[in-house]
């Protein structure tokens, strides 16, 4: 896995290893149920980039599914701790700049039929 094949997946992975590691650095250092959700999500947010093919039609299908979950992951985040505080604050400038560099991050379709998505085939 190189960083220019997978990049996106790379930077997503990093992203989830950032939030899970947030609420162990700041706060309390307990995981509270918004925090669990945020890790979740976060975790959800990479597989899902590494999972979703790149179709050369829709190159912005992973950074669209990273933007989804980002979105989700503000609003666990405000729903579940109510108000934000500067950790919330933190997880939310983690959020965005997760997505920014999936955005920005190389990544190349492996040409392997995964039998779903948008190859058509069943394997």
């Amino acid at each position: 896995m190189s960083m220019s094949t997978h990049g996106k997946a790379i930077v997503a992975f990093l992203y989830a290893v950032a939030v899970a590691a947030l609420p162990q650095l700041t706060g309390d250092r307990h995981v509270e149920p918004a925090e669990a959700a945020a890790i979740a999500i976060a975790i959800t947010t990479a597989v899902a980039t590494y999972l979703v093919p790149l179709a050369p039609s829709s190159p912005w299908v992973k950074t669209g599914v990273a933007a989804v979950l980002a979105g989700l992951q503000v609003v666990a985040t405000v729903i579940l701790d109510g108000a934000l505080d500067s950790n919330d604050i933190l997880l939310v400038a983690a959020t965005v700049l997760g997505t920014l560099g999936i955005a920005v991050a190389p990544a190349v379709s492996s040409g392997v039929a995964v039998g779903w998505g948008s190859d058509g085939r069943i394997v």
